[in-house]
């Protein structure tokens, strides 16, 4: 029979303790110190077994360069928004208040230029800006005439004509006939008394219906259609005469 050594024993003993949970004999010193070498023996070798895991770096996208202008340049201040939206209204109202060009005389209003330079100058300014006789400017002439043939009336039988202490032009100006105003009724024809007061109301009173009747009639003149080398009679025209042939002239 073979004898099994007592070592060989003593290990199977404390194999069995182990795995029925009791607690290991210690009677054999070398049985004590092979637990703590195999307990050392994985300490030591856990670190080698463990696994290093590997951190994924997320690549960094960056911005395009039209998205990092639109990030970093300055944005506009409400208030100026607001303003640049107003632009347009200002521009209007701006635009409405330039004063219209000087009317550039030719023809008919050439003529009338002239005749007022040469016979009427003298007393109401050369602009028109009044003397011995009233202002034209800044409209007056629109405001005391209003109708046209109410003005070639006044030029044709001047003072003389209308009588001292009468009325004439608009009755809300309520011009009252004083005297020194020459009648021109046998001095100028239709047509010249017509181009003057024309050139008035459109030089002096910035009329564009008048500009308009000027190039009408220029047309008119030059196309042979009317003929106003004729004279008013002072003593006798009345305005419904002479709005018929300025309305002829349209």
């Amino acid at each position: 029979m073979v004898e099994i050594p007592e070592h060989l024993l003593q290990r199977s003993k404390s194999a069995r303790e182990r795995l029925t949970g009791q607690t290991p004999s210690t009677d054999s010193p070398s049985e004590a110190v092979e637990p703590q070498e195999a307990a050392q023996s994985v300490e030591t070798n856990s670190p080698s077994e463990t696994p290093t895991k590997q951190i994924e770096e997320i690549p960094v996208v960056e911005d395009a360069p039209y998205v990092n202008a639109a990030k970093t340049r300055n944005k506009i201040p409400w208030w100026a928004a607001s303003a640049l939206l107003c632009l347009p209204i200002w521009a209007v109202i701006y635009v409405g208040t330039l004063e219209r060009p000087a009317v550039e005389a030719t023809g008919v209003l050439q003529h009338g230029a002239e005749i007022y330079a040469q016979r009427c100058a003298s007393c109401h300014g050369a602009n028109g800006g009044g003397g011995a006789g009233y202002k034209l400017t800044d409209g007056e002439v629109l405001v005391t005439f209003p109708q046209m043939e109410d003005m070639v009336e006044w030029i044709t039988k001047g003072s003389d004509g209308f009588g001292v202490g009468n009325s004439y032009g608009s009755p809300e100006r309520g011009r009252v006939v004083a005297g020194g105003m020459p009648a021109f009724g046998d001095v100028l024809n239709a047509e010249e008394i017509i181009s003057v007061v024309l050139h008035e109301r459109a030089v002096f009173g910035n009329s564009e219906e008048a500009e308009i009747y000027a190039e009408e009639l220029d047309h008119m003149i030059e196309a042979g259609e009317i003929d106003l080398d004729i004279y008013f009679d002072a003593e006798s025209v009345t305005t419904s005469e002479i709005a018929s042939i300025i309305e002829n002239t349209h």
